[in-house]
């Protein structure tokens, strides 16, 4: 797999480049010079670009990080059905309709609304949540972490004592009690101040009457800020621990520089790598964390719905709908998952070391006939799964048919390591899928047998059209 993503890895190098030279260029219009005198950064750029391309996991986590941007700023355009439209007015039967019923692809919820649609709405609403709490909570901690870090003594004592405060109470619980508390009052000066309303209801793509339904949205935003911040106090006061005493602050303060001009440029450009990354982790776990609070009941009101909130409305009719709570959860997950996995490349990336390494490590390689093989033998284990998430009537089952089918396939991959390359002792491993595909009775479709013996044949055979060597 790895020869053929450096091949499409070049593809994606000189979108990314090209993308620098465009951003160089229009520096260059505004400020002559600046290519020059910025040349080893622009190189930097180019190389950190080469290096995240060279992560699978990377690229998969920026393209799901990007298709939530998109539906987070265009879902409400793209949905067919606003999030107050109920067609159960007109379709009494309609409610709670399973996946492609009345022309609904992922069916209805229990007032008959389109699941595709309130999806899409949600994107919105964990998108604006994830920036706003981020714009609120990052910039306050890092201000009191290099604060905290740079000066020292009383004044570290006091901010560490006040983060000692937030940390004593359980994030989830402090988060509920602030938004309880704050809903009456921030729902008051929200009435009273236009632009306030104004912000909300174009955020929301929002009729005026709805305007009481949103406020609460605020308190749950101010909430988990409050809660957030600590954590990059604590973050920022360590790297600030360390960076302070480098040679090129001591010569920076020696030269008369205020101390509010250090931090700016000369601690904070060296650990604001290191944000990044935690930001990217953050942006995650909010995302997470105002469902739960949405899960709770915590935040919106109706009509509006964000992806907990349709959990929570659905898993009182789990199993028998259980589309219901598989989509939202599933948004869920894929959103979390898309923010990890480029946090965790871009820890890779912004390390000079290890993207250094990455660098020398890479390589181009020829690609054979069993290079092929072994590809579209994962390809069609993909399939296979796919294509049996929707034939079966039980998702505990096909729970069960993954759970089994991972450890198989990291078994085969186990035995092919300690083998001859041409060895098919490896099959052994992966008996019992086969055995498990053909005799599973609730599998609707023989294909999808068919389509995992297919993917388990293609493996066993790909070793032999590969050099020995290898």
């Amino acid at each position: 797999m790895g020869k053929f993503w450096n091949r499409f890895a070049k593809k994606l190098d000189a979108i990314g480049y090209a993308i620098v030279d465009m951003f160089a260029a229009f520096m260059e219009k505004i400020r002559p010079g600046w290519i020059r005198r910025n040349k080893a950064r622009i190189d930097e750029w180019k190389l950190m670009i080469y290096a995240f391309n060279r992560s699978i996991l990377g690229v998969i986590g920026l393209f799901l990080v990007i298709i939530f941007l998109f539906l987070g700023i265009f879902g409400p355009y793209l949905a067919h059905y606003r999030y107050d439209e109920y067609p159960i007015t007109y379709l009494p039967g309609i409610a709670r309709a399973p996946p492609g019923k009345y022309g609904f692809i992922l069916g209805t919820d229990e007032q008959g609304r389109d699941l595709l649609s309130l999806l899409l709405y949600g994107a919105r609403v964990s998108l604006i949540l994830s920036l706003l709490v981020i714009i609120i909570s990052a910039p306050i901690g890092i201000v009191l972490g290099l604060i905290s870090g740079y000066f020292g003594g009383k004044i570290d004592e006091a901010i560490q004592r006040l983060c000692d405060i937030f940390y004593a109470f359980p994030g989830l619980v402090l988060a509920i009690a602030l938004a309880s508390t704050l809903t009456d009052r921030i729902t008051d000066w929200v009435m009273k101040t236009k632009w306030v309303r104004d912000f909300l209801l174009f955020l929301f793509e929002a009729e005026p009457e709805y305007i009481g339904s949103l406020a609460p949205f605020l308190a749950v935003v101010i909430a988990i800020a409050v809660v957030g911040w600590p954590g990059y106090t604590r973050l920022v006061r360590a790297l600030t621990l360390s960076v302070r005493e480098n040679v090129y602050v001591e010569a920076a303060r020696s030269l008369g520089l205020s101390s509010w001009k250090i931090m700016r440029k000369h601690i904070l450009p060296n650990v604001f790598s290191v944000i990044i990354v935690i930001v990217t982790f953050d942006l995650a776990g909010i995302v997470i964390f105002g469902a739960a609070m949405s899960f709770l009941g915590i935040g919106l009101l109706d009509p509006f719905v964000d992806w907990g909130k349709l959990v929570y409305q659905g898993y009182r009719y789990f199993p028998e709908s259980m589309h219901l709570v598989i989509y939202p959860g599933l948004t869920l997950f894929i959103v979390g998952l898309g923010w990890t996995l480029v946090g965790d490349t871009l820890r890779d990336v912004l390390d000079p070391t290890t993207r250094r390494r990455i660098e020398v490590m890479t390589r181009e390689e020829r690609i054979f006939l069993g290079d092929w093989l072994g590809l579209f033998a994962t390809i069609a284990l993909l399939v296979g799964l796919v294509y049996g998430a929707f034939k079966m009537s039980d998702v505990l089952i096909y729970l069960a048919l993954v759970s089994l089918l991972i450890p198989c396939f990291a078994i085969m991959k186990l035995v092919e390591r300690f083998t001859s390359p041409r060895s098919l002792s490896k099959v052994s491993a992966v008996v019992p899928i086969l055995l498990y595909a053909f005799t599973l009775k609730t599998l609707n479709d023989i294909l999808v047998a068919i389509v995992f013996m297919l993917s388990l044949v293609l493996y066993a055979i790909s070793p032999r059209y590969k050099p020995v060597s290898e």
